[in-house]
C-alpha cells in the first residue's frame, strides 16, 4: 500500500520543487515566471499561519495558470478539506491536470484516492471502476486484484486471458497474491497449458515472500515431485512453516509421511497428532499406524482411536468400542481420556451412572492438567455424600496407571 499523501508537509516543500515547477516557462493567465514565484511566496506564508483559505485562493489562480505543483497541491487541499470543502471530483480533476504533466506525487495521490473510493464503494461495479482506474495508472495491488477477478469472473465478465495478462503483470512487480494466483493457474491448467515447473515457479517465489498458502503448495509439489525432483525433507521444511497457520490438510500430509515412515515421529513432539488428523482424513496407513501403537498400551493412540471411533472420523462410529478405548487410554494415564471417562459416569452414558466414579477420574484428569476438569470435579462432589467423596478421594490417591 502506498504511504499516504498529507497535506502539511510544510512550507519547505513548496520552496524546494518551485524551481521544476515552473518549467513551462508560461502560464495560460499570462503570469510570468516571476509572478508565479511571488503568488507561490505569498502561497508559502499564508500556509505558515495557516491561512489556509488564503492558500487555496492562491493554489487556484495559480492551477487555472497551468502550475503542477499548484494543480496538486489544491487537489490534496480538496481532498482533505483544508480552506475548502471537501471535494474528491474537484481534487481528482486537480491531480489529473498535474499528473498529464508528469507530476509522479500527483499520480500517487491519485492511486490513493481511487483505492479509498474503490474501499467505499457501495457497488461492486463502483469498486472495480476505481481499481481499474487504479490499475491503469500503473498501482501493482490494484492490477493483481482485477487480475483475479477477470480470471475467476467475480464481478466482471470471466476473461482468462486479461486475467492472466493482469497477474502476470502484477506477479512480475512482485505481487505476491498475483504469484501465488498464477502458481494455480499453471498447476491446474487453468487458461494456459498446464506447466508444474512453471507453477512451482510461482508458487515458490509467493512462498519466499511469506505466503501461507503458497508455502503449503510448494511443500506439495516437492512432497510429490511436480515440477522437481521428490524431496521429502524439503516438503516438510514447508509444512512446517505453516502448520498451525489455518491451512487444511497440512497436519494430515505430516502425519501421512509419518506413518509411511518417510519421516520418523521421534524427530517431531507431534507426531501423533498428525497421525491422527491423517487417519481421521481416510488415510490407511496412519490408522494403522495408531492401531499398532495402541495394541502396545501407549495412552495417546488409544485416546485418538476413541476419539474416532466417538465421531465417526476415519472410522465408523461406534460408541461401545470408543467406551472401551476411553477405558484404556484413561487407566493408561490420558488425561483427556480420563475426563471422558468422568462424563460418562456422570451421564451414565453407556455406563451405569456413578458420581463416585465420575469424581475420581476428574480428580485424575485434572492432576494430569485436563482444561476444565477440576472445575467438572467440584460439581460432581456436589452429588456426594461425605463418606463418598472421601471414598472418591482416596480411590485417586490410590490409583496407579496400567502397565
Amino acid at each position: 500500500m502506498r504511504t499516504r499523501i498529507l497535506l502539511g508537509a510544510g512550507v519547505a516543500v513548496l520552496a524546494a520543487v518551485i524551481g521544476f515547477a515552473m518549467y513551462q516557462g508560461s502560464s495560460q493567465s499570462g503570469l510570468s515566471e516571476a509572478q508565479m514565484a511571488a503568488r507561490m511566496e505569498e502561497a508559502e506564508a499564508a500556509f505558515a499561519r495557516t491561512d489556509y483559505a488564503e492558500v487555496a485562493e492562491i493554489l487556484t489562480e495559480l492551477s487555472e495558470a497551468g502550475l503542477p505543483l499548484a494543480q496538486y497541491r489544491l487537489g490534496l487541499m480538496y481532498r482533505e478539506g483544508r480552506g475548502v470543502e471537501i471535494d474528491p471530483d474537484r481534487a481528482i480533476a486537480l491531480l489529473e491536470d498535474a499528473a498529464a504533466q508528469e507530476w509522479t506525487a500527483a499520480e500517487d495521490a491519485l492511486i490513493e484516492l481511487f483505492l479509498e473510493r474503490a474501499e467505499a464503494a457501495s457497488e461492486p461495479s463502483e469498486e472495480i471502476d476505481w481499481l481499474e482506474r487504479a490499475s491503469r495508472r500503473g498501482d501493482v495491488g490494484a492490477t493483481a486484484v482485477m487480475g483475479s477477478y477477470y480470471f475467476s469472473g467475480t464481478g466482471v465478465e470471466r476473461d482468462l486471458a486479461r486475467g492472466l495478462r493482469l497477474l502476470t503483470e502484477a506477479a512480475e512487480a512482485g505481487d505476491v497474491r498475483a504469484q501465488s494466483n498464477l502458481g494455480y493457474a499453471y498447476s491446474t491448467g487453468t487458461g494456459v497449458a498446464r506447466d508444474d515447473v512453471r507453477a512451482l515457479h510461482w508458487y515458490q517465489m509467493a512462498a519466499e515472500a511469506g505466503m501461507v498458502r503458497a508455502q503449503a503448495a510448494v511443500g506439495l509439489f516437492y512432497e510429490t515431485g511436480r515440477g522437481t525432483e521428490p524431496d521429502t525433507a524439503e516438503a516438510v521444511r514447508w509444512y512446517l512453516n505453516v502448520i498451525g497457520e489455518g491451512v487444511p490438510g497440512i497436519s494430515a500430509r505430516l502425519g501421512a509421511l509419518v506413518a509411511s515412515g518417510e519421516i520418523g515421529a521421534e524427530q517431531f513432539p507431534n507426531a501423533q497428532v498428525w497421525v491422527l488428523d491423517a487417519a481421521r482424513a481416510g488415510d490407511g496407513a496412519s490408522l494403522r499406524w495408531t492401531e499398532e501403537r495402541a495394541d502396545s498400551g501407549d495412552a495417546a493412540a488409544l485416546n485418538a482411536l476413541a476419539v474416532m471411533y466417538e465421531t465417526g472420523e476415519g472410522v465408523p462410529q461406534h460408541d461401545a468400542r470408543a467406551l472401551d478405548y476411553y477405558r484404556q487410554a484413561a487407566e493408561a494415564g490420558a488425561p483427556e481420556a480420563q475426563l471422558a471417562m468422568a462424563r460418562r459416569f456422570a451421564a451414565g452414558q453407556g455406563v451405569t451412572q456413578d458420581y463416585v466414579q465420575a469424581h475420581v477420574w476428574a480428580n485424575l484428569a485434572a492432576a494430569n492438567g485436563a482444561a476444565d476438569a477440576a472445575q467438572e470435579r467440584d460439581v460432581f462432589a456436589r452429588f456426594l455424600t461425605p463418606e463418598q467423596l472421601a471414598e472418591a478421594q482416596n480411590r485417586a490417591a490410590d490409583w496407579q496407571p496400567s502397565q
